[in-house]
């Protein structure tokens, strides 16, 4: 590959991954992040995390420390909270290049950088922001330098080695020590390199990351454990380090902890096929191969990626708690594991057979799924698939022409469809679908139209509290009698139908400013998707103005 054409792609694919950047957040777990991280801003609190003046214990602190600064800086928007994420998966490539140069070679370190930058759940996730792009890259950056200093002692690797290992910790929990060490740890055992293995360092690295985790056990300490009175999860003396510690991770793995989940041990099996498109046909046989050679008892060049990969794997399937985006942060082993996979086969006629098959059945789903989402969806701006699509066809018709090698024309038609494919998605289908995010809809229209009135609601819509200006009140379905302890009036009311009409028959006068339909878009269904038959999926969700006296000056006159 050379070095031109890989910078080229490089930089397209950056360009791809930034067009989440300025979609809406998605609802569900997006938008409530990003709500505990503006209320950081708002209240200046930002040892604690709060979600309606409650108390929230879930996810360590480190992504909303992060996406907070960032909010405190560039204003609180949804922009503003994505940017921090895409920014830094970007230093997840440059340690995904370092490791897979530092084992193999350029063109397998350029290539791994493409396939991990290409995958199409890394494209969704850097739209979708979780805590999941940061941690690709403390994963795989930690795994470089702990690696590095398996080779040489040095104060360089030692100290990024555990920083980058506690920014792991501080991001998803303490069970990413697993992936670190069984890499590391894996591969100078399976290398028979045991003097290294028994060496003092790896003490002073777990002392440090000890020691650069205090940050968070201290925020869960003054939050929680010096306040045993809070009820959470329906107990007293709930413990926030030890949920940190145990029954975040380790706790929804065995099924042992607050948060319950159910387990389908094939689940990232068929999970992948998607996550890691268009290569993850690729990636299983490259794994398959790699086990084999282990299998015949031949050395392989390196078993970092191998390990790093295939041990949490095997934890994620066996658990009970199972997500899709968990596999992110595997996904940059997988990629040097393709890449290394694809290019020691660049000349086997056999493997370019399998290579054309499955490539073209992977470009072939793409463009089949973009025709049945335009026809049946029909998404608001679809003239714009036409314009992405002749340009992709230009860009494939060009490295068809001057790509001699059959197999890196195929690589470079699989990345050119996939950036056809997230585009399409990103710019064309997710915008017509935040449509239906009627949180968001009823906050610009607040904003823009009505101001200065109390804002409350019965939902648990953290889109609605993340773009309202004003402050947020929830009800919580419960509503005070009039005439014995009434809301707040004059108000506003982010309300469904069943609410509206408990407000009216609690006497209250309810005037109905604006509706919109409203559907869960990360739970999408056929009924949903199909234009025809949406109507039947969708509820309707109103904001209220709710007094005894007159409407707001801007509504008199059209409901006089």
């Amino acid at each position: 590959m050379k070095t031109k054409t890989f910078f080229f792609f490089l930089l397209a694919l950056l360009a791809v991954n930034m067009t989440g950047l300025f979609d809406e957040i998605f609802t569900g777990d997006s938008a409530l992040y990003a709500l505990i991280s503006k209320t950081m801003v708002t209240s200046h609190n930002y040892w604690g995390m709060y979600v309606n003046g409650k108390d929230w214990l879930d996810k360590p602190h480190l992504p909303f420390w992060i996406c907070a600064a960032s909010m405190q800086l560039l204003g609180i928007s949804g922009f503003a909270y994505k940017l921090p994420s895409v920014l830094i998966f970007f230093i997840a490539l440059l340690y995904t290049y370092l490791l897979a140069k530092k084992f193999y070679n350029k063109e397998i370190a350029f290539l791994s950088v493409l396939l991990l930058a290409s995958s199409v759940h890394i494209i969704v996730s850097n739209n979708d922001t979780r805590a999941e792009a940061m941690l690709v890259a403390f994963v795989i950056g930690s795994v470089y330098h702990l690696f590095r200093l398996s080779e040489k002692f040095t104060i360089k690797h030692l100290l990024l080695g555990a920083l980058l290992s506690a920014a792991a910790i501080m991001t998803k929990g303490i069970f990413v020590l697993i992936i670190l060490y069984s890499a590391v740890f894996g591969h100078l055992w399976f290398t028979k390199s045991y003097k290294k293995l028994l060496s003092f360092r790896w003490l002073v690295v777990f002392v440090l990351t000890l020691l650069f985790i205090t940050p968070e056990l201290y925020a869960l300490y003054t939050q929680f454990d010096m306040h045993p009175e809070k009820v959470v999860f329906g107990h007293t003396h709930v413990s926030g380090i030890k949920f940190f510690l145990w029954d975040s991770q380790f706790g929804r793995f065995f099924d042992t902890g607050p948060i319950k989940g159910k387990g389908d041990i094939f689940f990232f099996f068929h999970t992948l096929l998607w996550a890691f498109a268009p290569w993850a046909i690729l990636a299983y046989a490259g794994l398959g191969k790699s086990f084999w050679s282990m299998w015949k008892k031949q050395p392989l060049r390196e078993y970092v990626t191998l390990l790093g990969f295939s041990v949490m794997f095997f934890i994620f399937s066996v658990s009970k708690f199972q997500l899709p985006h968990y596999t992110n942060i595997l996904m940059p082993f997988l990629a040097i594991i393709v890449a290394a996979f694809i290019i020691n086969n660049l000349h086997n006629k056999r493997f370019a057979k399998f290579f054309t098959i499955i490539q073209t059945t992977y470009i072939a789903l793409y463009f089949i799924v973009i025709i049945l989402l335009t026809i049946f969806f029909r998404p608001d701006a679809w003239w714009l698939t036409i314009i992405l699509f002749l340009i992709i066809a230009c860009m494939m018709a060009y490295f068809l022409a001057f790509e001699n090698n059959r197999i890196y024309q195929l690589i470079y038609q699989s990345i050119i469809a996939t950036m056809f494919f997230m585009l399409f998605m990103n710019l064309v289908f997710y915008p017509s679908l935040m449509n239906y995010q009627s949180g968001a809809q009823a906050a610009s229209f607040i904003n823009n139209t009505i101001e200065n009135y109390p804002v409350y609601t019965n939902q648990k819509e953290s889109l609605l509290e993340f773009y309202t200006k004003a402050p947020v009140t929830s009800l919580h379905d419960s509503i005070p009698n009039l005439n014995e302890q009434p809301i707040a009036s004059p108000m506003l009311c982010y309300a469904d139908t069943a609410f509206l009409i408990k407000l009216q028959k609690r006497g209250y006068t309810c005037t109905v400013l604006d509706s919109w339909n409203h559907f869960h878009i990360t739970q999408l269904n056929k009924t949903f998707l199909n234009f025809a038959t949406r109507q039947k999926a969708v509820t309707e969700r109103y904001v209220v103005f709710i007094s005894n006296d007159s409407l707001p000056n801007q509504y008199q006159s059209t409901n006089e």
